[in-house]
């Protein structure tokens, strides 16, 4: 009776709890191009490195840099205007990417295998390289490769398991949206595994 009086008591305080974390990332993004019939999938991955700080047992508050690059997408039949002012189509290549950082909250909950759920929002750059009609061999004006300011804001839920005292690994599925006066949705769903260093810094 007391083994299991002793297994089932609540894991030790995660307050005061500092954690850094790092996240590779693998998912699929939709992109949407001005012009373009349609948007079009493709492939994203990336890194997420943050930092959270225990404002309770169940309670982090952290900040994520998170960096995502698509794959190159075709969108086909675009119109584009060539030289002489002559309207007509084409296939066109373009690819995106973007680094935020975002602040927001984590809550943990349970013993053992611990379920989280993350929240954040914040800005950074949206990259997105020049626009080019492949079969004309062609990068009209307006679809200059661009760099601009970006917002973004992700959720995250995941489980967590702590490997030693020091170490913490996790699985986690997420959700993130970048959105730029300059630029389209861009729209993400990743997975990532994780691990993180955990310590009680000494301020």
């Amino acid at each position: 009776m007391a083994f299991i009086i002793l297994s089932t008591a609540p894991a030790r305080a995660d307050r005061y709890e500092a954690q850094w974390s790092a996240r590779p990332l693998v998912g699929m993004t939709r992109l949407r191009e001005e012009g373009a019939a349609s948007d079009e999938r493709a492939l994203v991955g990336g890194l997420s490195l943050g930092v959270s700080y225990g404002l309770s047992n169940q309670l982090d508050v952290g900040v994520e840099l998170v960096t995502l690059a698509t794959a190159t997408p075709t969108f086909p039949n675009t119109p584009v205007v060539v030289g002489g002012g002559s309207m007509t189509q084409g296939s066109l290549t373009r690819r995106a990417g973007t680094a935020l950082l975002l602040v927001g909250p984590t809550w943990r909950f349970g013993v053992g295998w611990v379920p989280v759920i993350s929240i954040g929002a914040g800005g950074g750059v949206r990259y997105r390289s020049a626009g080019t009609f492949r079969d004309l061999n062609f990068v009209p004006p307006e679809k200059a490769q661009t760099v601009v300011f970006d917002l973004g804001a992700t959720a995250r839920l995941g489980i967590e398991h702590r490997m030693t005292r020091r170490v913490t690994v996790g699985a986690y599925l997420s959700a993130l949206a970048a959105w730029s006066p300059s630029a389209p949705l861009l729209p993400a769903a990743t997975v990532s595994v994780g691990i993180s260093y955990v310590h009680y810094p000494l301020w």
